[in-house]
């Protein structure tokens, strides 16, 4: 029993997560593709991290925001501007706006 214990302490110990690594696996865990012991390290982490509570937060939001945008066609006039300005900045040159 005591060994056990002793290697899930040690498998977590390899399995610590930063803020650094929140941001790396977010996706991952959102769309629920960790691994259970990154799951159990990432979620550990965020009890004792508002900050990546917070980011995670934003995060599903941001995720919601764009699901709920719905496609408008450009107008043609828009198109070609940006087109123009990209070919513009593409060939070093600038208008003179």
């Amino acid at each position: 029993m005591v060994k056990q214990t002793r290697s899930r302490r040690t498998k977590f110990r390899q399995t610590r997560i930063t803020c650094q690594h929140i941001t790396s696996l977010i996706l991952d865990y959102v769309t629920r593709d960790l691994d259970p012991d990154t799951t159990v390290a990432f979620e550990a982490h965020l009890r004792i991290c508002p900050d990546c509570v917070a980011f995670l937060n934003t995060y599903q939001k941001t995720i919601q925001a764009t699901r709920s945008v719905r496609y408008e066609e450009i107008p043609s006039e828009m198109v070609n501007r940006v087109r123009r300005f990209l070919q513009a900045r593409i060939k070093g040159v600038t208008s003179g706006r």
